[in-house]
């Protein structure tokens, strides 16, 4: 038991704990959803990914905007296509971020593993409301 869950064993790229996983390497890139709801800015939301390395001439820097494709989505939390808690089988791999969003209902994918400075729109799907 790790934070009242069942960890999924051996099945994925993470850390054992989160212990363990601070003393991996470094992130290099980072991820970011950015909202436009309230700004007065009639634009698309967008992942950003910004350069975190600090040997890096590009560090703190955003260095690709993935504009979604349409409006007031309000992007909230990320997540993987692999559990994070998972360890241990490299045949796994983070290479997907998945994005939902507030307003829309929509859920985006996002291929963080082809380019990953420079991720790509994978998929988007529109969850049906529930009726009232």
């Amino acid at each position: 038991m790790w934070g009242g869950t069942t960890k999924c064993g051996n099945c994925g790229p993470g850390y054992s704990t989160p212990l363990e996983a601070m003393k991996g390497p470094r992130e290099e890139i980072i991820y970011l959803p950015c909202i436009y709801r309230n700004t007065g800015t009639e634009a698309p939301d967008y992942l950003a990914t910004v350069d975190v390395d600090p040997k890096s001439p590009q560090y703190c820097q955003v260095i690709h905007r993935l504009p979604m494709p349409n409006l007031k989505d309000e992007l909230h939390h990320s997540g993987w296509n692999t559990c994070s808690s998972c360890f241990g089988d490299s045949s796994k791999s983070r290479t997907k971020l998945v994005l939902p969003s507030l307003i829309s209902s929509r859920i985006y994918v996002v291929d963080v593993g082809s380019e990953p400075r420079a991720p790509k729109l994978h998929k988007a799907c529109l969850l049906p409301l529930p009726a009232q």
